[in-house]
């Protein structure tokens, strides 16, 4: 009878250290994830973005392809108001861009990885074709 007790306990302990490793292993790896990260900018108003906070845009269709339009109107900082100490600047041509205007962009989707956005410019310097 005291080996089994004997032995139970040696197993609730072993089971005890493998769960504590590994809760640990995991906290390192999340950790050392957060540090590589960069901040991500709001193309507009070169502002930080927090974690939760987006840019504000709308993408047109079709969905599946590779190469899709899209307007960026701006982050929580410069959209729909700016805060203070804040400039709305088209990163192409450098010119204030008013709260009415938005980046004119193009979202290209990729089978794997990320997907990119290339800024063609604002509504100033990229006026829209009339095919």
């Amino acid at each position: 009878m005291y080996y089994l007790i004997m032995a139970i306990s040696i197993c609730i302990i072993i089971a005890l250290l493998v769960g504590i490793y590994k809760y640990f292993k995991t906290q390192k790896q999340s950790l050392s994830r957060k540090k590589n990260m960069k901040p991500v900018k709001c193309p507009v108003c070169s502002s930080s973005l927090f974690v939760g906070e987006n840019l504000i845009s709308k993408v047109y269709r079709p969905m599946k392809v590779p190469d899709q339009l899209m307007t960026i109107q701006g982050c929580p900082h410069c959209f729909p108001r700016c805060e203070p100490g804040v400039k709305r600047i088209c990163p192409v041509c450098h010119k204030e861009v008013e709260q009415t205007e938005y980046l004119t962009a193009r979202l290209f989707n990729k089978s794997v990885g990320k997907k990119h956005v290339h800024i063609i410019g604002c509504s100033k310097c990229h006026k829209p074709r009339a095919d």
